[in-house]
Order: C-alpha cells, then sequence, then structure tokens
C-alpha cells in the first residue's frame, strides 16, 4: 500500500491508518506526510495532522516553497493559514515563494498560487541574488536578481501579471543586468497584450500593431 501512496493514491494513507499502520512511515525517502504535500492532497494531511503527524516533518518554511513549485494553490492556502511565511527567503538564491510559483509557462494553477500568496502579504518586489544557481525551472539556470514580475513577464499568465502590478509590483524595476520586466517579456516573444501591461515611462506599443508574421503574410487586394 504504501508504494501506491508513493505512487499518486494518497487517500489510501486512511485505510494505511486504520489498518494499523504508522503515521510517520516512510517509503521510496519521503514521509507519508512529504508524499500528501507532494501531490497537494490537503486532506490526508489533515488526517495524519489528526494522527500525530507534525508540519513541521515538511521542513523549513512548512514546505511553502515546493507547494508554490508545484502549482498547489490549496496546499499553499493552508499552510499560511497554518503560519508559513509568504516571504521567507531562500539563503542560497534569495528566491521567496512567489519566485518558485513563476516557473511554468502560462499555467493557471500558479495563478492561483501567485493570488493565494498575495492575499497573505507576500512582497511582489523582492529580488533574488544575482548569479546564484535555482531549482526553480530544473535545468541549468542561475538568477538574475529579478523580481517576480520580471518571471512572470517571461512565463507567467496574464492574471499572475495583473495581480502582481495590482499588490504593487513596480514596472520599472530593473534586475541585476539593468532589464526590466518588460524586457524579460520582451526577451521571451511575449505577445502585445502582454507588453503592453508592462509598459513604462517612454515606452509606448502603437494600438495599431500586427505581429511582424501578419506583415510578412501581406494580403490580397483586389485589381484596378
Amino acid at each position: 500500500m504504501l508504494e501506491r501512496i508513493a505512487a499518486g493514491r494518497t487517500d489510501l494513507v486512511l485505510d494505511w491508518i486504520e489498518g494499523g499502520g504508522a503515521f510517520d512511515a516512510r517509503v521510496e525517502g519521503a514521509s507519508l506526510l512529504q508524499w500528501c504535500a507532494y501531490y497537494g492532497d490537503v486532506s490526508a494531511i489533515r488526517f495524519l495532522l489528526g494522527r500525530g503527524a507534525a508540519l513541521a516533518g515538511l521542513g523549513e518554511g512548512l514546505g511553502l516553497n515546493g507547494a508554490a513549485f508545484h502549482g498547489h494553490w490549496r496546499l499553499c492556502e493552508f499552510l499560511l493559514e497554518q503560519g508559513a511565511d509568504p516571504n521567507r527567503t531562500l539563503e542560497d538564491c534569495g528566491e521567496v515563494p512567489l519566485h518558485a510559483a513563476l516557473n511554468r509557462f502560462e499555467s493557471i494553477e500558479h495563478e492561483q498560487v501567485v493570488r493565494v500568496l498575495l492575499a497573505h502579504g507576500a512582497d511582489p518586489n523582492r529580488t533574488t541574488i544575482d548569479g546564484a544557481e535555482t531549482g526553480c525551472f530544473m535545468r541549468d539556470c542561475r538568477t538574475y536578481g529579478e523580481a517576480p514580475l520580471h518571471r512572470a513577464a517571461a512565463f507567467g499568465t496574464r492574471g499572475s501579471i495583473e495581480a502582481l502590478l495590482a499588490a504593487g509590483a513596480r514596472l520599472d524595476q530593473a534586475d541585476a543586468r539593468g532589464d526590466s520586466p518588460l524586457s524579460w517579456a520582451s526577451w521571451a516573444n511575449r505577445s502585445s497584450d502582454i507588453l503592453r501591461l508592462l509598459c513604462f515611462g517612454p515606452h509606448r506599443i502603437h494600438p495599431d500593431h500586427r505581429p511582424m508574421q501578419v506583415n510578412l503574410i501581406g494580403h490580397p487586394v483586389a485589381p484596378d
């Protein structure tokens, strides 16, 4: 049964415990509580807590960064309600949970995480350490002293960007290389609708702007 729980059937923790199993049992190197958090199963987590498990078992910060990374908005909300710090900073890279939530391209699940974090007081202008390794993208990546809005500009949904701006994110905030969120969106080749949200100062997009590929196609005109 433990292997099935580790494979995603976290509902089976009820059967495991009711059958006499230990609440602190481990499988494949992780506790039952950690597996339930991995899959975002708040109900199973609450059940384990009622049987003796402790949220501290999720690690420093009560596992909020991991929940944000995986797009589990319900788990994020639960952890915040239990006292998790929405602005807890990772010492090695300077990332906060908002950075962790902005690692997938146009993910609706992660947009909900952004909204939950902001509703609980997350600071939209925290910046990372320049040049630090980050595991947020599961790739060979390093940070650039960027704020959450920089990442949202490149990868996030329109809703994530709007939520950050409504919470006070700065359009003109520069990363360690002097690039603004608009710069990140430009490098990521985001649509004009996204770029318009990020314009500041002298930057403008003409209301009649069309993508280059549309202009290059041309269009037929009836002969005289």
